[in-house]
């Protein structure tokens, strides 16, 4: 008794097969030693010139604007303004808590005076 798998699998190699014979320049499924140079080298070829083409080309089609924080003046106004924001109506906050390391909770230079206390 045959399972259901091993039928299916049959089936389907069957199934290949005719079509190979319907279509005989088409290297065969499966037998990768079986295509001929002649029709692997232009589309391997092919791929990578279009690779090639495309990493070229990038920087033409793309935005390469380089970023404002990269720029000497940015860069000064922010050792200036130092790493706390001072607010009109609200207590002050730190500019970047990520890089500080700085938990969830803590917003500000109060709230770390408050944990110290």
């Amino acid at each position: 008794e045959r399972s259901i798998v091993v039928e299916s699998a049959t089936m389907a190699r069957a199934q290949v097969e005719r079509w190979a014979q319907d279509h005989p320049t088409c290297p065969k499924t499966g037998r990768y030693l079986e295509v001929p140079l002649s029709y692997l080298a232009p589309r391997v070829l092919g791929v990578i010139a279009t690779a090639g083409a495309l990493w070229y080309m990038t920087p033409m089609v793309m935005w390469t604007k380089k970023p404002d924080t990269l720029d000497p003046a940015f860069i000064e106004e922010a050792k200036r303004v130092g790493n706390v924001a001072q607010r009109m109506n609200a207590p002050p906050v730190f500019l970047n808590p990520f890089s500080s390391r700085l938990s969830g909770g803590v917003l500000g230079p109060e709230d770390m005076a408050k944990d110290e206390e």
